[in-house]
This record gives C-alpha cells, structure tokens and sequence, in this order.
C-alpha cells in the first residue's frame, strides 16, 4: 500500500512539474534576439532551420514533448528537436526544420509563449537558409603562381545532421 501512494505522488509531482509557471518569465515578455544566415549548398534540397534558445523547461520530456507538439501543430514544420540540459545555466534549445513559405519563425515563438500560460520564453532564435549555388572560389587559390602546388584541402560543405536524421527517419 505504502509503494503505491509513493508512486501514486511522484507521478502527480511528474504530471505537475511542467505546469509551474516563474512568474518572472513571463512580466516584460519582449522580441527575441533574431539572427539570420545562409549557408550555400551545391547539391540536394535546401532547408530552412531555426535555433529556438528557451528558457522555463525543468524537464526533457513533459517540457520538451509540449514544446515539440505546438511546433508540430503549425503548417511547414517539418521536424523539431529539444536539445535539453539539465542541472546548467545553459538555456535549452529546440532547433526545428521548416518551409518558411508557411511559417515564419515569429509564430514559432508565439506558438511556444503560448504554452503553459507563457511558461517558457524563447530568448533567442538562430534562423540558417541553405540555398542552393556554386561554392566560393578562394581568390588567394586563384591568384597563386601556377608552378606552385597547392596542397590545401578543398572547401567541403557538410550536410546538416537534422537534414540527415530526418532522411533516415522518413525511411
């Protein structure tokens, strides 16, 4: 009997623990700090990603299972990943693949506001366009004496890991 109402009690504290809203995240709610990059691809289909930086999660999976949810409740997202850390001044991160032809990242940030009664406060978002081109020829390469050997490695650009889990994924 004792075994059960301790179970009982943890799995209320789990189920409650998400819900607990710090009042001080929410007062003064203002814009987050909005960064954008390219990055140019040569092959494959390009994507649009966003670095959500959140503060308010206490938990991976309540936390990060509603943050996940109301991402992928919105037309164009494509994936989302919690990238959480316990225990460290750090902020949390969810980094979400999407068609920014249906979805901009300002309404990701108001979907995730919306959550818990504004529990958690997105503090940063990192968007990174991939777009399709030819990779940029470096001029010093270019301007080198012709019977000098050029032993450098040539650029490579790396697929993005979230493109690659998510190819495996749809497989």
């Amino acid at each position: 009997m004792g075994t059960k109402s301790v179970l009982f009690t943890s799995m209320l504290v789990l189920l409650f623990s998400c819900q607990q809203v710090d009042r001080n995240l929410t007062e003064g709610v203002s814009d987050p700090i909005r960064t954008e990059s390219e990055i140019i691809i040569t092959s494959g289909t390009p994507v649009t990603m966003a670095d959500l930086s959140i503060e308010g999660m206490s938990c991976e999976m309540m936390c990060g299972g509603a943050i996940k949810k109301a991402l992928a409740s919105l037309p164009g997202v494509h994936s989302s990943m919690i990238d959480f850390s316990e225990g460290t001044d750090v902020a949390d991160h969810a980094i979400v693949t999407y068609d920014p032809s249906q979805v901009s990242d300002a309404q990701m940030v108001e979907a995730i506001h919306k959550i818990h009664d504004g529990q958690y406060k997105v503090m940063a978002v990192k968007v990174t366009r991939q777009v399709l081109g030819e990779a940029p020829v470096d001029e010093a390469v270019e301007s080198e004496d012709a019977s000098q050997v050029n032993a450098s490695l040539p650029r490579m650009l790396v697929p993005s890991i979230i493109r690659l889990l998510s190819q495996v994924l749809r497989t």
